[in-house]
């Protein structure tokens, strides 16, 4: 099997017939590579200042969400993003 990188913590894995998408840690395979790996991903919401208390003034409109391997936990993204407002 080879592999290179595709963005930190996230590896393209292949043999002669599929490329995938896998964690570089576990090698847990998240989708092929013309999926998105992000439907993959477990993913957690927290409140804005848990990047840091600066970002207090973002709360109600904004959420921190960080991506992680679904087998070993290894982050694969962070960002804020719009929150949805559930009405």
């Amino acid at each position: 099997m080879n592999r290179q990188t595709y963005r930190e913590n996230i590896d393209v894995c292949s043999d002669s017939h599929v490329r995938w998408l896998c964690c570089s840690r576990c090698t847990h395979i998240l989708c092929r590579l013309d999926q998105d790996w992000r439907a993959a991903s477990k993913r957690k919401l927290f409140p804005p200042n848990q990047a840091g208390p600066l970002m207090n003034h973002l709360n109600g409109r904004y959420v921190f969400e960080k991506l992680y391997c679904p087998s070993c936990g290894a982050l694969f993204n962070s960002e804020m993003v719009e929150a949805k407002n559930e009405e």
